[in-house]
């Protein structure tokens, strides 16, 4: 079996006194989708934090291809070819959805730059950039918006801009954390069929509250409660497990 993209183990993270996560031990593969499920308070957003370096372990170690990337900041990490979105928007409401995925193309290849002049100096010399950027315009199916403030998107346009620029960077690793949160069932449903072919053949962690979503595109499910791995396996495991459908009170469809 070739070496998993992405590993976690041993993991914990605590703040003083109080225990996060309890030594979560989980495996990513190419091309897989593992979504990561449990109550609120489970420990899904620390366990992102943590993989992603908005934090640093208390313990245990973080792989990425084999690469301790424990502790690095988030910038290093993505340049090392994990990206990740937000739960909370994190879209700049003066900037046009061409201007994100610009900025997305120039943050996957490590490029810097002065203000707006500095930015247009930078573009002036890198075609390849304007060429990825209607690319993904097409692909994100959000060309007719490419002039748009985020404010004058819907709102599943919104999450879709902010998978485009976790994508522009070409990840092998993308981290999801509740891509479909207030959508309604029709977006959903668009959303979910255009994640599945914006990322395929990547390795994609999500969590995710929605249940339907959550079997739909899985592979595995991981679920954690109280900071612990309960369990983790296939759809069909957990929806037949005992332990996890009496945390989830009976809630998981059959």
């Amino acid at each position: 079996m070739s070496q998993p993209v992405l590993q976690v183990q041993a993991l914990h993270r605590s703040f003083g006194l109080t225990h996060i996560l309890r030594g979560i031990d989980l495996e990513l593969a190419a091309g897989e989708c593992l979504a990561v499920i449990g109550p609120n308070g489970a420990g899904k957003s620390t366990l992102f934090n943590v993989i992603s370096g908005a934090l640093a372990p208390s313990a245990g170690h973080v792989l990425l291809r084999g690469r301790s990337i424990a502790g690095q900041s988030p910038d290093a990490i993505a340049r090392l070819g994990l990206a990740r979105s937000f739960q909370i928007s994190q879209l700049f409401e003066h900037l046009s959805v061409a201007d994100h995925l610009r900025l997305a193309c120039l943050r996957s290849r490590g490029l810097r730059f002065d203000g707006w002049r500095g930015l247009r100096g930078v573009l002036a010399k890198l075609p390849d950039v304007q060429a990825a950027l209607a690319l993904w315009l097409q692909r994100l199916e959000l060309g007719d918006q490419q002039h748009c403030l985020p404010g004058e998107l819907s709102y599943a346009q919104q999450r879709m801009l902010e998978l485009g620029m976790a994508l522009a960077g070409e990840p092998q690793v993308i981290l999801l954390d509740e891509p479909t949160a207030g959508m309604s069932r029709s977006e959903t449903a668009q959303f979910v069929q255009r994640l599945r072919a914006l990322t395929q053949g990547r390795a994609l962690m999500l969590v995710e509250h929605d249940m339907q979503v959550v079997f739909e595109l899985a592979d595995r499910v991981a679920v954690l409660h109280e900071g612990s791995l309960l369990a983790c396996g296939t759809p069909q495991q957990v929806r037949g497990d005992a332990a996890v459908r009496s945390v989830y009170l009976g809630g998981l469809p059959c």
